[in-house]
């Protein structure tokens, strides 16, 4: 376990190689990031068009209030969720691209997305449909009942970790993409978690920022609390489009071993082949273990 606790950083840390040897990937979350706000923005009115008619109270609403109000909520969802699973399909093309020694184009990842639309808009429906009721189900004053929404979305994102490179890479629909994604995982389910939960790290100076911030509040001096406040803003966005670059790589680093037992010269090769080897001696190890009390 220590081992793959190790592999799980140093994969993490090896993302950065990729993303050195080809910049151009970050820019596909920048887009993804405006589109969504542009989205965000363009919604707001229909939705204070909707409060204004209904009535800001909900506990009043009857059931076609309720259901015009889920309708618009997931059409939201669907649109936002397409366009970031879009630009990731992206950035998983073009890094596997670097992987084989190739020097991609951005007009080359947005076409392999644009190539797949079918399939993604799919599994854009699906992420929408559970996306919506895990909000729901965090919509109750229940602390059970957050902490289970949680849980179900982490199992969810770490059971469909592999789900888009398997739709774009192989002949296979959503279905048969998550079971498949899902098979990929075991076999790296030490180091897709720990390396996952590596990404946190990223956010150390956000965290920090952000305490600036709210201690600058209480200073009394607005023009240096709006500058905390600003710059917590943009290291915070700054912040959650470089995880987002790295954790497609990520996704398409453990990929392209597993399909092709082939290692980019930037990254270590023992560090993506013991992360499948030790898969396979745990299960000889429980094997030959079982009747031992």
């Amino acid at each position: 376990m220590t081992g793959r606790i190790s592999r799980g950083w140093r994969l993490f840390k090896a993302t950065f190689g990729i993303l050195k040897a080809e910049k151009s990937l970050v820019l596909f979350p920048v887009i993804s990031a405006v589109l969504s706000l542009l989205v965000l923005v363009v919604f707001i009115f229909p939705a204070l068009a909707l409060f204004s008619s209904t009535g800001a109270d909900t506990e009043s609403w009857g059931i076609t209030q309720w259901a015009m109000w889920v309708a618009f909520i997931f059409v939201f969802y669907f649109i936002t969720y397409l366009i970031t699973i879009f630009f990731k399909t992206a950035v998983i093309s073009n890094a596997t691209e670097v992987m084989n020694g190739n020097d991609p184009t951005m007009g080359q990842g947005i076409g392999i997305s644009a190539s797949h639309i079918g399939k993604l808009a799919i599994w854009a429906l699906i992420q929408a449909t559970i996306g919506l009721i895990l909000s729901m189900i965090r919509s109750r004053d229940n602390l059970i009942a957050t902490i289970l929404s949680a849980f179900l979305a982490a199992a969810w994102e770490l059971v469909t970790f592999f789900v888009i490179p398997v739709l774009i890479f192989e002949n296979q629909g959503v279905p048969g993409s998550v079971k498949e994604s899902w098979n990929l995982f075991k076999k790296t389910w030490g180091e897709t978690v720990v390396s996952g939960f590596s990404f946190i790290v990223l956010y150390i100076p956000a965290f920090i920022m952000m305490f600036i911030a709210i201690g600058s509040l209480f200073t009394g001096i607005g023009a240096l609390s709006m500058a905390a406040v600003g710059l917590f803003l943009i290291i915070l966005v700054a912040t959650g489009v470089l995880a987002s670059t790295l954790h497609g790589i990520l996704v398409a680093l453990l990929y392209n071993y597993a399909r092709t037992g082939e290692i980019p010269g930037m990254v270590d090769r023992d560090l993506i082949e013991n992360a499948f080897v030790e898969s396979k001696k745990e299960k000889k190890t429980a094997v030959s273990g079982g009747g031992n009390i």
